[in-house]
């Protein structure tokens, strides 16, 4: 098992993080992304496999958690300190591989900055969670 894991933590922060992409992509920025989607892609998003998008995206959160949680149990991480560890990880790991749409797949600025605003708020949240219920110590 991975050691120095809350799974209560990572439970709340895949919940709160699966809550928030609904908030942000469903009803906050739904028809500007919709629009910027659309624009880039030549296409309206697919509405087909829905149910297997989602479960996957599920999964990508629990590893995105779990990986933070794994970091901040290196770290000795355990207060809102989180938050800013979850910020340099989302910099150096997250942001840097997400600039890739716009350099290379040159999707329009605006997805781009609506994709990694959702996931800088998704690390902030998970960085505080795990920052302040982290893994009790074994000794």
């Amino acid at each position: 098992m991975i050691k120095g894991v809350n799974w209560v933590a990572v439970a709340i922060c895949v919940v709160l993080l699966e809550g928030l992409g609904y908030l942000w992509y469903g009803v906050l920025l739904s028809d500007v992304w919709t629009a910027a989607y659309t624009e880039a892609m030549g296409h309206a998003p697919s509405m087909t496999n829905q149910a297997v998008n989602m479960s996957l995206g599920v999964v990508n959160t629990l590893i995105l958690v779990v990986g933070l949680a794994w970091i901040f149990a290196r770290l000795g991480v355990n207060s809102l300190a989180g938050i800013g560890a979850a910020v340099v990880v989302w910099f150096f790991f997250n942001f840097t591989t997400m600039s890739i749409d716009f350099l290379y797949l040159q999707l329009p600025g605006r997805l781009v900055i609506m994709n990694m605003g959702y996931q800088l708020v998704s690390y902030l949240i998970a960085g505080a969670i795990l920052g302040l219920l982290p893994a009790k110590s074994a000794d």
